[in-house]
């Protein structure tokens, strides 16, 4: 690779000798030419020289020049001049060639693995721990990985995760490491590697690297998962237990939507004598639910086993259906002709997006110090206090099929935001927001009822026993009746007419910046509003306002963050935060956008 020299001069150019320099015009140190004499100056680049041979297609061919080259920009060039920008070299490929093409491209993901952990086991060496709030304790700052979430779309905690993979692999597994810059392994092998190693000691693991990172080059990925166990628990017997102690650390439980738009919960690194005696408990619940004569196969009545365990209640204790004709108690409404007591809500309809706490849109209720509910022993759930369920009116009516939301679980179908609502309006202690919104989504205005009410938008609409809702959409008169006065959310510039003296924002105001970012404000952050600080983006000590243009969500970690060295938020508007970086770097969040 060599500097692009300077256009050669024609023989005949009549411009001046160069040896000659022209003394009217200034010179550059020891007399050389000054600037002025070529203003662009001589064009640098890089060259790449190849041979003819090496941009053949017979390069690819088994053993062939391209087809053995090691990955890097010298295999990409070949690669891009012999398929061409869209694909349409292929064509002319035998299939030999092909297979060197497929091999090529291989090679090429492993290499690009490797830059990506190279660059980010640089970027933790950059960024130690030095600061007395700055833990360290993965390795590096605990603010590094936050500047790969606004580039990478990443939270920071799955940033952290790949920069602590990335200097495990190249501080623990050197070989392997080598093996992927040269593209001789697949970037999967190298993560069956780590995990099985992960708790090797630094002797053991080094024995393990030689043998591992060349089995890797021959091996499937089941079949070097299965080598790699082997070795490990030869180089330590007691390795199994180390292991299972020590992930066992983080056992944890989770819910989570299904992509089939259900629900579904999960249990990791649990005991297994727990694990079986509690399955063998919900096994016999199932058995019990069929011997009293619930309809359903036995892995049906397992679901609703494990449901009604979770929740203390009893699908056995339920009244039987009323017979065909029967005649039905005057006194006792079906369940769908019942009011909707108070309960969560959304954009638009009940409940902000911010979430409840005691100062934040949404439902709210039992908190610390507040009373949980007890076990029923019905079918229908209750949904307890601190879940923000955002919800268009019109979907809650069942005049439209728009999707609501649940504050960290994610997007609901009309019909599952419905049955929702249904289960917030259960809680004694839900209550109810509003808020409009813009016809961008954004939030424009919010308020909350006043104590217990129905949903606000349905309480002059549905009685005990009376009509469903009409079309119509609820007017201003039905919040007032119920008061809710809705307060303006400032957007573009701010009149600071919500300003206010103190530190603590009151909760008039953290329901209108809650309602306008309904999650932390830091790039790839998901915390919900409700979970986060209500930091002055100014610091009130330094002359920031209490006001909606100086106050805005952070989770603790990114409020941290925030007061590391290197790093500076500011909030141009309200509802617009923008991150600088140590490196420089700047990534803007704006006001969230509810689904219309």
């Amino acid at each position: 690779m060599l500097p692009e020299p300077p256009d050669d001069s024609q023989p005949d150019d009549s411009q001046p000798d160069d040896s000659q320099p022209d003394s009217s015009r200034p010179a550059g140190p020891s007399g050389t030419p000054g600037p002025e004499d070529d203003p662009q100056g001589p064009e640098q680049g890089l060259f790449v020289c190849l041979p003819a041979e090496d941009l053949s297609l017979a390069g690819f061919a088994q053993n062939g020049q391209a087809d053995t080259m090691a990955p890097g920009p010298l295999l990409a060039t070949v690669m891009h001049t012999v398929i061409g920008e869209d694909a349409s070299g292929l064509p002319g490929l035998s299939d030999d060639q092909l297979i060197g093409v497929l091999s090529g491209g291989r090679r090429m993901e492993s290499w690009a693995a490797w830059v990506q952990l190279a660059a980010m086991r640089e970027l933790a060496r950059r960024r130690p721990a030095v600061e007395p709030g700055d833990s360290g304790r993965a390795g590096f700052s605990d603010f590094a990985a936050d500047e790969l979430t606004g580039p990478f779309h990443l939270t920071w905690e799955a940033a952290t995760g790949q920069i602590m993979y990335a200097c495990t692999v190249a501080d623990r597994l050197p070989l392997t490491f080598a093996a992927l810059a040269a593209g001789q392994i697949h970037p999967v092998a190298v993560k069956i590697i780590e995990d099985e190693t992960r708790f090797l000691s630094l002797k053991n693991v080094a024995k393990a690297d030689r043998v591992l990172a060349d089995l890797a080059q021959s091996k499937s990925f089941g079949r070097l998962r299965y080598a790699a166990h082997q070795l490990v628990l030869k180089l330590d017997p007691d390795y199994a237990k180390l292991r299972k102690d020590e992930t066992r650390k983080y056992a944890y439980v989770r819910r989570f939507r299904e992509d089939s738009g259900n629900a579904g919960m999960v249990a990791h690194e649990m005991p297994p004598d727990e694990v079986l005696a509690s399955w063998q408990h919900v096994e016999q619940r199932a058995l019990d639910l069929r011997a009293a004569g619930m309809p359903g196969t036995l892995q049906e009545l397992r679901v609703r086993a494990f449901l009604n365990l979770l929740q203390e209640t009893d699908s056995r204790t339920l009244p039987a259906h009323p017979a065909e004709g029967a005649e039905a108690d005057p006194q006792k409404s079906p369940p769908d002709s019942e009011p909707p007591a108070p309960g969560p809500g959304g954009p638009g309809g009940p409940g902000g997006p911010a979430g409840p706490d005691p100062g934040g849109p949404g439902p709210s209720g039992p908190g610390p110090g507040g009373p949980a509910p007890g076990p029923t022993s019905g079918a229908e759930p209750s949904i307890a206090a601190l879940v923000t369920i955002t919800v268009p009116v019109e979907t809650m009516q069942g005049l439209s099929e728009t999707p609501g939301e649940v504050g960290g679980f994610g997007l609901l179908d009309a019909p599952d935001v419905r049955a929702v609502v249904a289960a917030a309006a259960r809680h004694p202690r839900t209550r109810w927001c509003v808020t409009a919104l813009h016809p961008d989504g954004t939030a424009a205005a919010h308020g909350c009822g006043v104590g217990r009410h129905p949903p606000p938008v349905l309480a002059n609409l549905i009685a005990p026993g009376g009509p469903a809702p009409g079309p119509d959409p609820p007017s201003r008169d039905d919040l007032r009746s119920l008061g809710i006065r809705m307060l303006p959310i400032a957007r573009g510039s701010c009149d600071h007419a919500h300003a206010e003296p103190g530190y603590q924002p009151s909760r008039k105001l953290r329901h209108l910046v809650r309602a306008r970012n309904a999650r932390c404000t830091a790039p790839g952050c998901g915390r919900p509003a409700a979970r986060c600080d209500l930091d002055h983006t100014v610091p009130w000590d330094q002359g920031g306002l209490t006001c909606e243009c100086d106050l805005a969500p952070l989770c603790r970690h990114h409020h941290r963050c925030k007061q590391a060295e290197g790093w500076r938020l500011e909030q141009p508007e309200p509802g617009v935060l923008v991150w600088r970086t140590p490196a420089g770097r700047s990534y803007a969040t704006t006001p969230t956008v509810h689904p219309l």
